[in-house]
């Protein structure tokens, strides 16, 4: 089948280079275009900030990165034939920008914070909520928004939890990767000893608002604090989960074997969850989906995107657990994607009339 002309909003950071990763071969979509604020030079010549080697395309691309800021971005696009934009901007940017694109009838996937708690633009976890995603209206593009990084191993055992018990506590304390607050932190020594340890300003609230929106829940009460931690990727969540229920272990673990049907989707690994027997490390969880060895992140496309869950203990209506995801991968660049082959493959998207439900997956 023919593949769909995507672009990326964002050229130089770890998201967007993230995206760049996973459609270099993508087999339902075709990196046509990238936007950014180092416009006029080629893709090729950015520097690569990923611990892999870039990939092929993107080494030979003559992609030339086009003005983020130009009035005439949308108009650009639809005259290239680009359907779907990948966004990967800071909030402020994003909400402008993206309006734009939108407006013009392009289809947009954002991983940006700025559309997220807006009532007209769905906040999805494509395995985890995919209906609350809706079909845009005519001569007007899809816009749909990914979650906060953070919220990811949270939310995936979160929801199956509230779908069998009365969830009245949450406590959250967390422990984020340096990537997580882009590129800059993991090569500036002086930058990386500042964040380490400190609060991260912001991002409590960020995660109990959309936590909420998704779960449909506003009478539970949270306390989250959100850290930084000396480590390259994935965030880890220690989680109290303070139910009105009675519950036991085998209750718990019953409840969190279960999981959402699992689309044939590129990006969709087998497990969205999986219950483990130890601590999530990152060095033996972080890439879990992963289906090749060695790792090959542009050819394999659910390598870490598999979230991973360790049940410490069920007592007295309380539940505790560790949880780790490639934020990344799975929390970013990845769950966004994911995202748009769910629109792709529910045949949503107007202007896309390829029939991926009817095609083998090549990933």
């Amino acid at each position: 089948m023919s593949r769909v002309s995507v672009a990326i909003l964002g050229a130089t950071g770890l998201v967007s280079q993230r995206m760049q990763q996973r459609l270099s071969l993508h087999p339902w979509f075709e990196l046509s275009a990238v936007a950014g604020q180092s416009f006029g030079g080629k893709l090729s010549d950015v520097q690569w900030h990923l611990e892999q080697v870039r990939p092929e395309f993107i080494s030979e691309s003559n992609i030339v990165i086009k003005n983020i800021n130009s009035a005439i971005l949308a108009k650009e696009f639809v005259n290239e034939g680009i359907k779907i934009v990948f966004s990967a901007l800071p909030r402020q940017p994003a909400l402008g920008i993206e309006k734009q694109l939108v407006d013009a009838g392009l289809h947009v996937f954002s991983n940006a914070s700025a559309y997220r708690m807006h009532p007209d633009v769905p906040l999805v976890v494509a395995d985890l909520n995919p209906d609350d995603l809706y079909t845009p209206p005519l001569n007007r593009g899809m816009h749909a928004c990914a979650t906060n990084c953070t919220l990811i191993p949270l939310i995936h055992p979160l929801s199956l939890l509230n779908k069998r018990f009365d969830i009245a506590k949450v406590i959250v304390r967390s422990e984020q990767a340096l990537s997580g607050a882009g590129w800059k932190l993991l090569h500036e020594q002086p930058l990386r000893e500042r964040a380490i340890g400190k609060e991260i300003e912001g991002e409590a609230q960020k995660i109990i608002e959309e936590a909420e929106r998704i779960l449909a829940i506003n009478d539970v009460v949270w306390d989250v604090r959100c850290t930084r931690v000396d480590e390259q990727d994935g965030h880890i969540v220690n989680v109290e989960v303070h139910l009105d229920n009675k519950i036991t272990y085998d209750e718990v673990m019953s409840t969190l074997s279960s999981s959402n049907p699992s689309l044939p989707l590129p990006s969709q690994p087998i497990h969205a969850m999986e219950l483990i027997d130890t601590q999530p490390f990152r060095k033996q969880f972080l890439w879990n989906g992963q289906t090749m060895e060695p790792l090959q992140p542009s050819k394999d496309l659910k390598a870490g995107m598999t979230t991973s869950v360790q049940l410490q203990s069920v007592e007295d209506g309380c539940l505790v657990f560790s949880a780790l995801s490639h934020n990344t991968i799975r929390g970013a660049a990845g769950g966004v994607v994911l995202l748009a082959e769910l629109a792709v493959y529910n045949n949503m998207l107007a202007s896309v009339d390829i029939n991926p439900s009817s095609s083998p997956l090549e990933s």
